[in-house]
């Protein structure tokens, strides 16, 4: 703090190879990081997606094990991350549901599917009450029944999309079993490129109808902040490929694409 501005000037000018044995693997740590390649350990797709976009914040997050400092939301809204687990629960339930009572997804069966939608969310909603204890049981009740608002806009959506039927919700490989897990997950985790040993949880995956021909989703509550035309997004969207990646090596079958699937009014509605 006490450097001059001159000072501060020449450091930041100086060449990386001056500061070459402060950043060479030696042999103290050259174990640790052996054991950290791709290879060598099963890493989750969101640390790929955080060592593309910031290699800085993968070393803090994967290897580290920080995280970001939780913050007190105001007692006039549920907390996003709550807000979040309990909408891709819903969700998650929701599709288990439609497949174990054979409702088709269709426009002829919006009534039922919106039946199916709301007695999910009261079951999942009300099993989270009790858990948390909401601090102000107006702001719980207002907080559910726009997220019911937003499931039945989402629904109807859903029906008038035939081409795609739901199989696969919260497949998981390489995770320990976990409650909602569907039961096809996988405990070990999938190789891909030969070489890159990954584990996570995926939201949906879909088939398209009489074939084996697959697609991705990723659900997301948060607004659409993607770039219109881009991909990769400088790595902030590399989610849905290595999903892609992962399911393929898990099923043996064909991902045609993958998506961010925006199923809020913050997010428009929207995917990506």
């Amino acid at each position: 703090l006490r450097r001059s501005a001159s000072e501060r000037w020449a450091r930041a000018r100086t060449p990386w190879s001056h500061y070459d044995g402060l950043v060479r693997a030696t042999d103290s740590t050259r174990p640790f990081l052996q054991s950290q390649r791709l290879g060598a350990r099963p890493y989750s797709v969101s640390a790929l997606q955080n060592y593309a976009y910031c290699p800085y914040r993968f070393l803090l997050s994967a290897l580290y094990h920080l995280t970001p400092l939780e913050e007190p939301e105001p007692l006039d809204r549920m907390d996003p991350l709550t807000k979040g687990r309990l909408f891709h629960e819903v969700l998650a339930e929701f599709f288990r549901a439609l497949q174990q009572r054979a409702i088709p997804i269709s426009p002829t069966s919006t009534p039922a599917v919106l039946a199916v939608v709301d007695e999910t969310l009261t079951r999942v909603a009300d099993d989270y009450a009790e858990l948390l204890v909401p601090a102000v049981e107006r702001v719980w009740q207002d907080e559910i029944a726009s997220i019911r608002t937003d499931l039945h806009i989402w629904a109807r959506e859903l029906t008038q999309s035939t081409a795609w039927e739901p199989w696969l919700f919260e497949f998981g490989f390489g995770l320990a079993d976990a409650p909602g897990r569907d039961p096809k997950s996988r405990r070990e985790p999938v190789k891909i490129d030969g070489r890159f040993i990954l584990r996570g949880a995926i939201d949906l995956i879909e088939r398209r109808r009489d074939t084996n021909i697959l697609r991705v989703t990723d659900h997301k509550t948060s607004k659409n902040r993607s770039a219109r035309g881009s991909v990769l997004g400088h790595g902030q969207q590399l989610q849905p490929v290595l999903y892609s990646l992962a399911v393929e090596a898990a099923t043996g079958y064909t991902v045609e694409s993958a998506r961010f699937s925006y199923c809020t009014t913050a997010g428009g509605f929207t995917e990506h």
